[in-house]
């Protein structure tokens, strides 16, 4: 394969690769995780793709090849905003896992609190003392960080 076919391809891959990002940056702002697993292993297989072709393109050239210089702009500008793409998407993917740490770190606290002494309301419309031991609640949860 030719070093122009290969960056054509590389051109191609990143194309893709950045779609794939802004698609998963879309998809983790409206709260769609469940569409996630598929994007996430057509992102994987791009990324490998991605790397094989970046790594093809260090191999030096054949005697009598040259290199397209526009193919060769065209594939520095596709890096940017590839580039640009990986930083977006990093920062949604760690906003959703902030998200993620927060919620569970305060599921994990409203069960480390002693259950609460009022259990509900009587018929006259009061509320009613728990006649179970406050401590005798859920068992306490371990934080794993």
């Amino acid at each position: 394969m030719s070093k122009n076919s290969r960056m054509s391809e590389l051109l191609a891959i990143t194309s893709r690769l950045i779609a794939c990002m802004e698609y998963e940056v879309d998809l983790l702002r409206s709260l769609k995780p469940q569409e996630l697993r598929q994007l996430q292993s057509d992102k994987l297989a791009l990324a490998d793709a991605y790397r094989a072709f970046t790594l093809a393109l260090r191999e030096p050239l054949v005697d009598g090849e040259s290199v397209d210089a526009s193919l060769c702009a065209e594939l520095v500008e596709a890096t940017e905003h590839f580039q640009a793409a990986v930083q977006n998407n990093l920062r949604a993917l760690r906003a959703m896992r902030d998200v993620n740490e927060r919620v569970m770190r305060a599921i994990v606290h409203a069960l480390d609190e002693p259950r609460a002494q009022v259990t509900g309301y009587s018929k006259r419309g009061t509320l009613t003392k728990s006649r179970r031991n406050a401590s005798s609640g859920l068992p306490t949860l371990q934080h794993r960080a």
